[in-house]
């Protein structure tokens, strides 16, 4: 693992005081960023719309399907960014702090610390730690595509479209009822991949969001896109994102999502 890279993890996850000199080797390795005026709702649309034009599907699935051979939660991330932004239609915020379309926000933007961007340094932690966690707010899509285009690109191999495969094989050891919870807990116990829960909650909500772990009730955002106050889950202790925390074992693998995203059939 890169120092610098260490030293993002500890600036979250540590109670001891990371020193100026850490903070600006993170810097200059790309881990940690400076602090700067956020962007506006429209300005981060724009910025959103210009950095998927970069970007084709078959580097967001390459990359997902690196990451589960690798453990490079990095790559994984960008699959649900960026099917989560191409499928969000164009809107105006009548929140001046918040849209509850795209999920774009200010809040939490005007915190600095030692000169560090409190916000972008979130985001950060979250790509390497869990794969991402916001993938439906506009402003971290936007985030981990930008730095999504800075890595290298990988090529996957046929060892990762085989661990795809018995990942979503687990359905078929449900019962009908089951939820994305009980999936989760198969895979982690099965061990098919490198993992720890968390990490394959956040795979489950990254499948559901482009479409492969979705429903006829609740389709992927590509689908039929539907803003924050459409995708709260059927039951209160359900804390997994949309369109995942309304799938069942009974809905199965869309076939076709699966087709057009990774290219399996």
């Amino acid at each position: 693992m890169d120092k610098g890279l260490e030293i993002l993890f500890s600036f979250f996850s540590s109670d001891k005081a990371i020193s100026q000199q850490d903070i600006d080797l993170a810097k200059r390795q790309g881990y940690m960023f400076d602090y700067s005026p956020p962007l506006s709702h429209d300005e981060t649309l724009i910025k959103l719309r210009e950095t998927v034009s970069k970007i084709s599907p078959e580097m967001v699935s390459n990359a997902f399907l690196y990451s589960l051979s690798t453990r490079r939660l990095e790559y994984r991330s960008a699959l649900g960014s960026y099917w989560y932004a191409v499928a969000i239609p164009a809107h105006a915020s009548t929140d001046s702090r918040h849209c509850y379309c795209c999920g774009w926000s200010l809040r939490g933007d005007d915190q600095e610390t030692s000169g560090i961007s409190r916000r972008l340094n979130t985001f950060n932690f979250e790509r390497y730690k869990w794969g991402g966690v916001r993938h439906t707010k506009a402003d971290y899509a936007l985030f981990d595509l930008q730095q999504f285009l800075q890595l290298p690109q990988p090529e996957h191999t046929p060892e990762d479209e085989k661990l795809l495969l018995d990942i979503l094989d687990c359905i078929s050891a449900l019962e009908p009822h089951n939820k994305a919870g009980a999936l989760q807990k198969l895979i982690t116990k099965k061990r098919i991949i490198k993992s720890n829960r968390y990490e394959i909650d956040t795979l489950l909500d990254i499948l559901g969001i482009c479409g492969v772990l979705s429903s006829d009730g609740a389709p992927c955002y590509a689908q039929k896109f539907c803003g924050e106050y459409e995708r709260a889950p059927l039951e209160h202790a359900n804390d997994r994102a949309y369109p995942i925390n309304r799938w069942k074992a009974s809905d199965g693998i869309s076939k076709d999502r699966l087709k057009i995203v990774f290219g399996i059939e």
